[in-house]
């Protein structure tokens, strides 16, 4: 869009039409006016976390909605979504072509995730392959526009003698050594790269909220909730609620601009913060201790070795990714794409906690508050906090 004025003594017309026409297409959005044409949406991931989410938001508003499937992805929550499910999988370019046809944008929600921290070099050229395999797909299946879900991982430490971290702030040579963090960005580059599709990047911080099957960010909810997070690795983070995340997928479809990188965050606090406002949800006592990153990075490596050594998916107790993305954690600035989207102050923490720990408490992956505890019963211990579990490889958000 062109600026309203190109200088302080000029008035530019055309720039005034522009700017008051972004601002009408914003409000409109935010009201859902009929006027606004809906999307032919598909999200690739439909079945993880993100993707339901994203999901669950384009259908609220009315959109046209596919989602895609892994073949022996769990569907029970994906199918309540009321969306269309269909399979597919990254490795696969003819079903994910097939997926698109038809399509105005698709919503990439399924980024290769590596299981373990190990093997840095294959772990960027698999993520890397896999996203070429959906940027030509897209390509070839006539797309229109193309939103990535990245992270915040990809944006580095504040510059210039800012406090917050903005879009322009690049990876520091120290995090691009962390497998998370460069396959992140190996992604990132090939979706901007793309030429023939209109490409944009959502870099999400941490989400808590409904429908984390995985209990990915809100694994330390569950943890916590069973006593077994003895210890934790402080340091900062931005918390972002799932369903603010997801509305802002949904502007960015309709409203984001091309070759643009967006952060979607919420809340700026510590990693002691979270986990008191998620001990006052629960009703107990803070008793994990401090653990120096200097001490748990090598612990989480050696625990990946130890998984991977098992050859069945095992999930390791501290990933190494986690200690990654404190250690190299930032706090975010987050203008850019509430003015771009036309995006809503975040939800308060307290509710999205609350909301969590709902959702968890539900599906049974926490005890039942209202039974309280003293229960002579020994609590079974979750399936998604036993390290020994085998659990299938991630490829999905």
């Amino acid at each position: 869009m062109s600026s309203l004025l190109r200088n302080p003594t000029e008035f530019d017309l055309r720039g005034a039409f522009e700017y008051f026409l972004s601002h009408a297409l914003l409000e409109a959005t935010r009201l859902r006016s009929p006027w606004i044409a809906y999307m032919k949406a598909l999200v690739l991931g439909g079945t993880g976390f993100v993707g339901m989410n994203v999901a669950r938001a384009l259908v609220a508003e009315g959109h046209d909605v596919a989602a895609t499937r892994r073949h022996r992805a769990n569907t029970l929550f994906a199918r309540k979504l009321g969306v269309e499910l269909v399979r597919t999988e990254l490795d696969d370019p003819d079903s994910l072509v097939e997926a698109m046809k038809g399509r105005e944008v698709v919503f990439h929600c399924a980024g290769y995730y590596p299981r373990y921290s190990l093997n840095p070099e294959e772990q960027v050229q698999l993520a890397r392959q896999a996203t070429t395999n959906v940027t030509k797909a897209a390509r070839k299946a006539s797309v229109d526009r193309l939103v990535l879900t990245s992270s915040v991982a990809t944006v580095g430490a504040p510059r210039h003698g800012r406090l917050l971290s903005n879009e322009s702030d690049r990876m520091s040579k120290a995090s691009e050594r962390s497998v998370y963090f460069a396959v992140k960005q190996a992604i990132e580059q090939v979706v901007l790269e793309e030429r023939c599709v209109e490409t944009m990047v959502l870099c999400a911080s941490g989400i808590i909220g409904e429908l984390d099957v995985k209990a990915g960010t809100g694994f330390v909810i569950v943890a916590l909730a069973h006593g077994m997070l003895p210890f934790y690795i402080e340091g900062k983070t931005n918390i972002v609620d799932a369903d603010d995340m997801a509305v802002a997928h949904v502007r960015a479809g309709a409203l984001g601009r091309a070759g643009e990188r967006y952060i979607l965050g919420g809340h700026n606090l510590t990693i002691r913060e979270m986990l008191l406002a998620i001990c006052e949800e629960l009703n107990i006592r803070f008793v994990s201790w401090r653990l120096p990153a200097s001490i748990a990075a090598p612990m989480a490596t050696l625990d990946e070795m130890r998984c991977s050594a098992q050859g069945q998916g095992a999930r390791p107790f501290i990933p190494r990714e986690f200690v990654d993305i404190v250690r190299y954690g930032q706090w975010f600035d987050t203008s850019k794409s509430h003015q771009a989207l036309g995006l809503e102050e975040p939800t308060p923490l307290d509710v999205t906690i609350r909301k969590a720990c709902a959702w968890y408490e539900r599906f049974r992956y926490i005890p039942n508050r209202g039974c309280g505890r003293s229960s002579s019963k020994k609590r079974a211990t979750p399936q998604i906090c036993a390290a020994a579990k085998a659990t299938k490889p991630r490829k999905s958000l």
